[in-house]
């Protein structure tokens, strides 16, 4: 290769880095004929007899589910029997050698591709390349992406090739490498190789249309005649209409196809509707159109294809492009049918969609029994697709509106949000039955909840739950979340009022969580919360585990509320629902908060954020941010709070918004910045999420805020709003923080003590803590020194204890104020001997500590079991320990407090 020493050394250094056990990826994106597959090809040299995995995407197959992730994993497909089970069920239903997953997780198939490579690894290092990676079916794309990026401490090196200008290939995470065009000096060193003998004339008017690109500078030279070569002719065979140097050549190569017998062509044609460069099954499904072996001759006397014992190669995509599209219309319908004569059942549903055009009843039944299958698989990108061509192949209204429904439903599980809301919209246009318009309108409903509109999203769900009884459960509880996010009193009092008698139905959490959550927003707070606290516990049902911890959130009960959302975690985790279990962590992270375990809370809201992050959950993503800025105003870290609260609040909508005004609101508070305290949790508790349970716990530090700036006037009635509530709640914290408020507002010792005595069988211990600190204050104030001292030590050591850096400050200044000094060890400073890992070192740590292996919690995390051990191995030293007994014994003396 000449003019790619950069480029060379790039990736020669990826191999050495991946050997060292640092994994590495790259999408080598650049036009056609610019030298990506020859950069894959020299890696590949590069790596010497290792192992390599490789597979090129084809366009033909780009809506074939798993078709190119089937095709790289053939030669190991012996190991897949090894992965854990829910995986293995996984890849094998993937590649449709196993029962279907319907209704599970499309990223468990990443997982299983994750901890597959990096089993691979564990013998030599491992390369793998994809190239033309722009042309993977979705599903392949997906499951990739997914397992790269989750890489980390694995000898693997992954190179992506991908070409610029055909279907999009995001990749976000992983770096670029973008080949340039070659210089003048390279461009001529690069002809006189292919090409020597040129004319310097010759030579700089290729030179001049090639415009750097390596494959047009061979290629145009090869198009010269003889004397043109050799400079006594201008090179007029150059100039075509194309504008760009891979258009000149793809003329060029369409011109050599053209010229070429009819058998060839037509061979050729069939060649690349195939796709899959198996020669037996080509020259089966040639002998149907009376093509044959003797037909490809001048194709490859002519270098544009290549025959080896089993497969067919084009010389290069553009080639293949140009046989097919090259081809009549006829040409390629025939083609596809015969292909579909050789195929198996998908195969045969794709090739003869691709060969029909207009209504075809019975097409439609097949390619929609392909849908079927596709989701079965884990594929729903491919299902959209064939449902969306069954929709087409058939003419009945009604038929083709069920058919569109499904591809939308398809679409938006696959992460395609905006396709999808252009298929139900199609599909709504069709049909007046009811079940279909409730379909549909639950798509139109998820897509305006993500988009911002929850009011508008509550109102279709609701007025589909109206029209189809048969789904009116999950619809109305789907209609009253998205009307609680808005605000929306009315659309969930409609809710509620239709479920009267669903509970006892359908056993589900949904109903008494509906109809008690429109109770509250409707002012009922005794019949509200008395609903919400009977919420059946969770069932092995992950909407009936949501609606479970919904009801102990919205109650203030945090026990409650944590062991449903572990059970939720649970669930999510053991039967692969990766999507689901960013929310379960975010419920739990919130949990988590309130019951004062904040490290614990920002694990779970790291990972849920990774995991966000990677399947690209946007909304959900803006909400565990959200939970972690009021985690980060407790620490008192404003630059993390202020970050994390501002993508909360960016996305406009509860409880993302709620949580990061309230952790705005608190931060300040505890910061000595009353002004703004107050401002900002008047502003929320005005705004559009200020009917939220969140803005509700808000509530008391907007009445601490607005005494301490002597305003007590303004503070009564949101201290009236919160107290009435906590009474109906009946939960002891909550009891405990009216008091205190009510002590606040009218000085009170006797009011300081009943809270502390409320707090003391109470959750929350940060609630409780700054009760101790506000009475130590007040004591301090009425010159009761030896009384202060005693109350700020306890806030003191329990602020130490929680990692809330500014009220541990507040409670040392008041004991300094009054001469006295915090006691204990390290009262001085905040203590966690775990502060010094990564939130995924402490995850990893303590499910270490607790017995599991390393596969067990690479399979609980969704990581390799490499990447496990990379964290233990950097999380030991840290611990000043060496093995997971000392971790034990570690973490035993840390909970004792010795």
């Amino acid at each position: 290769m000449h003019g790619r020493d950069a480029e060379k050394a790039h990736l020669a250094g990826m191999l050495t880095a991946a050997e060292a056990g640092r994994r590495q990826a790259v999408v080598v994106r650049g036009d056609p004929g610019i030298g990506k597959s020859a950069l894959l090809e020299y890696v590949a040299g590069l790596h010497g007899g290792r192992p390599v995995l490789r597979v090129t995407g084809t366009e033909t197959e780009s809506d074939l589910p798993f078709a190119a992730l089937h095709a790289l994993l053939h030669p190991v497909r012996h190991r897949i029997d090894t992965l854990p089970r829910p995986q293995r069920d996984a890849l094998r239903a993937a590649f449709g050698q196993g029962a279907p997953i319907r209704g599970g997780d499309r990223f468990m198939t990443g997982l299983a591709v994750l901890t597959l490579l990096t089993d691979l690894s564990e013998d030599d290092p491992l390369l793998c390349l994809v190239d033309d990676a722009q042309w993977l079916d979705q599903a392949s794309a997906d499951a990739l992406l997914f397992a790269v990026r989750r890489l980390n401490a694995e000898r693997i090196t992954v190179v992506f090739g991908v070409r610029t200008g055909d279907r999009p290939f995001p990749a976000t995470g992983i770096d670029d490498l973008t080949p340039a065009g070659l210089t003048p000096d390279d461009a001529a060193a690069l002809l006189t190789e292919h090409h020597p003998g040129l004319a310097p004339a010759a030579r700089d008017r290729v030179t001049a249309e090639a415009e750097g690109n390596p494959l047009a500078l061979i290629e145009l030279a090869g198009m010269l005649g003889p004397e043109e070569r050799a400079g006594r002719l201008p090179a007029l065979t150059l100039y075509t209409e194309a504008a760009t140097p891979a258009g000149r050549v793809e003329t060029a190569y369409r011109d050599r196809v053209a010229a070429l017998p009819e058998p060839t062509r037509t061979i050729l044609a069939l060649a690349a509707a195939d796709g899959t460069g198996t020669l037996d099954r080509i020259l089966r499904a040639a002998d149907r159109l009376a093509v044959g072996t003797a037909d490809l001759g001048p194709a490859e006397r002519a270098g544009l294809i290549r025959i080896g014992p089993a497969v067919f190669t084009f010389r290069h995509p553009l080639v293949k492009a140009a046989a097919y599209r090259g081809a009549p219309l006829s040409v390629r319908q025939a083609a596809h049918r015969a292909l579909a004569g050789e195929s198996g059942e998908d195969r045969r549903a794709y090739h003869l969609a691709a060969a029909t055009t207009g209504v075809d009843e019975p097409l439609g039944d097949l390619v929609e029994g392909a849908a079927d299958r596709a989701l079965e698989r884990g594929a729903p990108a491919a299902a959209a697709s064939l449902y969306e061509r069954a929709a087409q192949l058939t003419d009945d209204r009604e038929p083709r509106a069920r058919r569109l429904a499904a591809a939308a439903e398809s679409a938006a599980a696959a992460g395609q949000p905006d396709r999808a809301g252009r298929l139900a919209a199609r599909g709504t246009r069709l049909t007046t039955r009811p079940g279909t318009v409730a379909r549909l309108a639950a798509v139109s409903a998820a897509l305006e909840f993500e988009r911002g509109n929850a009011g508008v999203a509550g109102r279709i769900a609701l007025e589909a739950a109206e029209m189809a009884p048969e789904q009116a459960v999950a619809l109305l509880g789907a209609a009253a979340d998205y009307a609680w996010f808005a605000g929306d009193a009315d659309v969930l009092r409609r809710a509620a009022a239709l479920l009267e008698g669903a509970q006892r139905d359908s056993g589900s959490a949904i109903p008494a969580v509906v109809r008690g959550t429109a109770l509250l927003l409707a002012g009922d707070h005794v019949a509200g919360l008395k609903l919400l606290r009977a919420t059946p516990a969770a069932a092995e049902d992950a909407l009936a585990a949501t609606y479970s911890v919904y009801g102990g959130l919205r109650s203030g009960g945090d026990t409650e509320t944590l062991a449903a959302a572990d059970e939720l975690a649970r669930l999510c985790r053991a039967q692969g629902r990766i999507s689901d279990l960013t929310h379960a962590l975010q419920l739990r992270a919130q949990a988590l908060t309130f019951l004062g375990r904040l490290p614990e809370a920002e694990t779970d809201g790291a990972e849920g954020l990774r995991i966000a992050d990677a399947i690209g959950h946007a909304w959900r993503a803006r909400n565990i941010s959200g939970v972690l800025s009021l985690s980060a105003a407790v620490r008192g870290d404003s630059d993390r709070c202020l970050e994390l609260a501002r993508s909360g609040i960016d996305g406009g909508l509860a409880p993302g918004a709620s949580w990061g005004g309230y952790a705005v609101g608190l931060l300040a508070l505890g910061l000595g910045d009353y002004r703004r305290a107050a401002d900002r949790l008047l502003e929320l508790l005005a705004g559009p999420v200020g009917h939220t349970f969140i803005v509700r716990f808000a509530m008391p530090s907007l009445v601490e805020a607005l005494v301490r700036l002597g305003e007590p006037e303004r503070a009564r009635e949101p201290f009236t709003r919160f107290e009435s509530w906590a009474q109906w709640s009946g939960r002891p914290w909550a009891l405990a923080v009216a008091v205190r408020c009510r002590a606040l507002l009218g000085p009170s010792e006797a009011l300081y003590r009943e809270a502390l005595g409320l707090h003391s069988g109470a959750t929350r211990p940060f609630e409780h803590a700054r009760t101790l600190l506000l009475y130590g204050e007040w004591l301090r104030r009425a010159r009761r020194r030896s009384d202060a001292a005693v109350q700020l030590r306890e806030a003191a050591r329990m602020f130490r204890d929680l990692g809330a850096v500014p009220w541990r400050d507040r409670a040392v200044g008041e004991l300094t104020a009054i001469g006295a000094a915090p006691r204990g060890a390290g009262a001085d400073r905040v203590v966690d001997e775990l502060a010094v890992l990564t939130a995924q070192e402490r995850q990893v740590v303590l499910l270490a500590a607790a017995g599991a292996s390393n596969r067990d919690i690479a399979a609980q995390l969704f990581l390799s079991h490499r990447t496990v051990g990379y964290h233990l191995y950097n999380a030991f030293p840290k611990l000043g320990i060496s093995s997971r007994t000392e971790l034990s014994r570690f973490l035993c003396r840390r909970a004792s407090g010795g």
